[in-house]
């Protein structure tokens, strides 16, 4: 993959922007630390044009999201930047990953009728309590750390579950013990190039 790692992020939510914001500076790190490019798209820049300029004629790349979903969309706010029929076929060729609720329902169903080299979505509810948010960014963000670090897709969706498993694992006591748990039974992932890597 000769392309940038594109990282959207819906920094300016009211609720959630911070978390947003975290889940980017996470996976900008990985990037950086393993030598891949990476092009940052904050709230500001979240929009079908925007989107559709960068992805329209792309090749194999890498795209994460971290915004509120829908079924069929993706959004920032009210601007809707990805929806399906409409510019989710820019996608077909890329690793597209995103922690944002119900995206699996239609955006993923779309991938799974055409195609797409690898999808990480949730197709419930994807939640996040605040007041432990590394937790919930540590595991949001596992499968593509793993996949920026040079492991396969297969690989790294087996990190994003023991990932889960771990933190689950420790919180044990804890009240976010459900929450976790929920975000593990509504991931929904498509693999259709088992070993594929970043670097092939």
């Amino acid at each position: 993959m000769n392309n940038p790692v594109y990282i959207a992020f819906d920094n300016e939510d009211s609720s959630l922007g911070h978390f947003f914001q975290s889940c980017h500076d996470k996976i900008r790190e990985e990037s950086v630390s393993n030598g891949h490019d990476y092009l940052a798209l904050p709230s500001i820049q979240l929009s079908k044009d925007v989107i559709n300029q960068i992805t329209g004629n792309a090749d194999e790349y890498v795209f994460s999201a971290f915004s509120h979903g829908t079924p069929s969309t993706l959004k920032s706010g009210e601007i809707t930047y990805i929806e399906c029929n409409d510019n989710v076929k820019n996608f077909y060729n890329s690793v597209f990953y995103t922690f944002a609720c119900y995206t699996a329902i239609g955006i993923g169903k779309e991938f799974e009728e055409s195609y797409v080299i690898g999808y990480f979505g949730y197709k419930d509810e994807a939640w996040v309590v605040p007041a432990y948010e590394d937790v919930f960014v540590d595991c949001a963000t596992s499968g593509l750390v793993s996949f920026l670090r040079g492991k396969t897709l297969k690989e790294s969706e087996h990190d994003l579950i023991e990932a889960y498993d771990s933190c689950l694992k420790q919180a044990r006591l804890n009240p976010i013990y459900s929450f976790l748990l929920k975000n593990k039974q509504a991931l929904f992932t498509i693999i259709n190039i088992k070993d594929k890597t970043i670097d092939t």
